[in-house]
């Protein structure tokens, strides 16, 4: 078996990579569908949609659900972002048919019972409450709020309990229906399996859909900004970060040689000098966070509040110094060998490689050979490094901070400079 996507009659895209020398799979459906696509008095409900999941489909209740696939000795899980919602499986080779059966019965013959639905809405406050004690987690929020102020993306993943007070098993179900299309639902594994019988499941299960006018989705609109919460805490937790490149971007290679060099790994120059040569820090570092017209170069950092200060005009310096001379050829050889080796401890997990599988199809309608990928990192030059810092300086930059009221004075040594 090759590499393969395909098209059945209807537009829905099953995306095939084979593994030789595995016995496993790891397949899933992805829909183009989550909190960015939410109005504002349901925010929540692509989140909740999810958790409804399990609570039993098809023939099968909530714990017949749940013994179907461990019968079997698999997993199965799913996942909500703000433009997709994941539903996945890991099995041995012969099983995938059946375990894409149960998550096609998920979508399209779910329970959805409204004293189920209560009780869900009661662990999903559950889970926010949980992420609102991890202030690693709500700072991040806080950020995100900032950045896009009355949009969408500005909301809560896990909504808020007034908001999913206002959802009902029928506005599940007009949820579901409006965004339940064949250009939005791709099918992806990858590992060991049988493709005809994979195939055919999948044809059998999708091929019904039909295709109905898209659901607008408003652009994202980044904004400078700053937040604040103040907790009596041990550390305070900091995120910085200025405009990046959306996915699917030619330049989001550059950028990302640049995040490892700024501060990706234990070589980068936040991580040497923050850490290793002033002890500021216990952690930080930068990454890349995108989205489908937008993205953010990121840091985060926790340190002590009397410390935050001299972190954040550290972190706005070096950027500065990146922006203004690059790297050096040390740095960007080092940068492209992570890159590679990451690459390639990809290409040996199959959930990672199906899912990548997916990205691929949401944004090129295609599938990309992992050489090509390789290719164009490997041209990237030290001046695309530098103007890509270069580019994050000149965009808005955002910053949130949880901790003790000391520690917010980095806010203010973050903006200074900006």
């Amino acid at each position: 078996m090759e590499l393969e996507l395909i098209r059945l009659p209807n537009g829905v895209r099953v995306a095939l990579d084979p593994m030789p020398g595995l016995g496993t799979a790891a397949l899933g459906v992805w829909q183009r569908v989550g909190a960015r696509w939410e109005p504002a008095e349901h925010n929540g409900i692509a989140h909740l949609f999810e958790h409804m999941a399990f609570k039993g489909a098809g023939s099968r209740d909530a714990r017949g659900f749940a013994e179907a696939i461990e019968n079997v000795g698999g997993v199965m899980n799913a996942g909500t972002g703000y433009e997709r919602t994941s539903y996945y499986a890991r099995v041995v080779a012969e099983n995938a048919p059946f375990a894409l059966d149960l998550i096609a019965d998920v979508l399209f013959e779910p329970h959805w019972a409204p004293d189920d639905l209560e009780k869900e809405k009661g662990v999903v406050a559950q889970e926010r409450g949980e992420a609102f004690d991890i202030p690693d987690d709500r700072v991040f929020e806080l950020h995100q709020a900032i950045l896009y102020p009355d949009q969408p993306l500005g909301r809560p993943i896990l909504g808020e309990d007034a908001t999913l007070a206002n959802v009902s098993v029928d506005t599940l179900r007009a949820f579901h229906d409006a965004h339940m299309t064949p250009d939005r639902v791709v099918v992806s594994i990858a590992g060991a399996f049988d493709r005809n019988a994979f195939v055919e499941t999948a044809e059998r299960r999708f091929g019904h859909l039909q295709s109905r006018p898209a659901q607008a989705m408003a652009p994202a609109r980044a904004h400078a900004g700053r937040a604040s919460e103040t907790r009596k805490l041990e550390q305070t937790h900091l995120v910085f970060s200025w405009p990046g490149v959306a996915q699917g971007s030619d330049k989001a290679y550059a950028l990302r040689l640049m995040s490892e060099i700024f501060g990706g790994g234990m070589s980068s120059r936040l991580f040497q000098e923050v850490r290793e040569q002033r002890g500021l820090v216990y952690a930080i570092d930068s990454f890349l966070d995108s989205i489908e017209d937008d993205g953010r170069l990121c840091v985060y950092a926790g340190c002590s509040s009397e410390n935050a200060r001299t972190v954040a005009e550290i972190v706005r310096t070096q950027l500065a110094v990146m922006a203004e001379k690059g790297p050096t050829s040390d740095e960007l050889n080092r940068a492209k060998a992570v890159s590679r080796a990451q690459m390639l401890m990809g290409l040996e997990a199959p959930s990672a490689r199906a899912e990548a599988r997916v990205g691929q199809v949401f944004l090129r309608d295609r599938l990309v050979d992992f050489s090509e990928l390789r290719a164009r990192m490997d041209a990237v030059t030290a001046e695309d490094v530098r103007a890509a810092a270069e580019a994050a300086l000149s965009g808005p930059a955002c910053a949130a901070a949880i901790g003790p009221k000391a520690g917010h004075g980095a806010l203010d040594a973050f903006q200074a400079n900006s």
